[in-house]
């Protein structure tokens, strides 16, 4: 029963993260070529600002729910795998993307900049993917 709300919490906040990783992918990150260079450090930071409000806490309870997931349930590959992407998740958002955020917000506009946030993003893009259709094939 306790596993269950449990993955039903991680299922949430994953389906959330997922969406967003993608609307970030194909059009936000793209889209921050196209802001005026005068404008850009302002635009970024509200950029971080908003994000904020919806990512972080949808990433701690994801994190907090598969943590509790392999606690619980240290038998299934599946929640090892999970695990495995969330730090991966993690370790991209705070080692590299967070990084390049600070830069572009201390700096201003770097196509360089925006254009290695792009790519680096894939691996959120999937990752999350991967989990979010991990948790729904678990429990087919």
């Amino acid at each position: 029963m306790i596993a269950e709300m449990i993955w039903s919490l991680q299922l949430f906040c994953s389906g959330i993260m997922c969406g967003l990783a993608w609307f970030v992918q194909l059009n936000h990150y793209p889209l921050m070529l196209a802001i005026p260079a005068d404008h850009f450090a302002e635009y970024e930071r509200e950029h971080v600002r908003r994000t904020g409000w919806i990512a972080a806490p949808a990433m701690l309870a994801e994190l907090t729910a598969g943590l509790g997931l392999a606690y619980l349930l240290p038998h299934v590959w599946y929640t090892w795998g999970n695990t495995s992407l969330l730090l991966l998740l993690w370790a991209s958002t705070f080692l590299i993307q967070v990084p390049i955020h600070r830069q572009l917000q201390r700096n201003g506009k770097n196509e360089i900049l925006i254009r290695r946030l792009v790519t680096t993003n894939w691996i959120r893009s999937v990752a999350w993917t991967a989990v979010f259709i991990g948790l729904i094939l678990h429990r087919l």
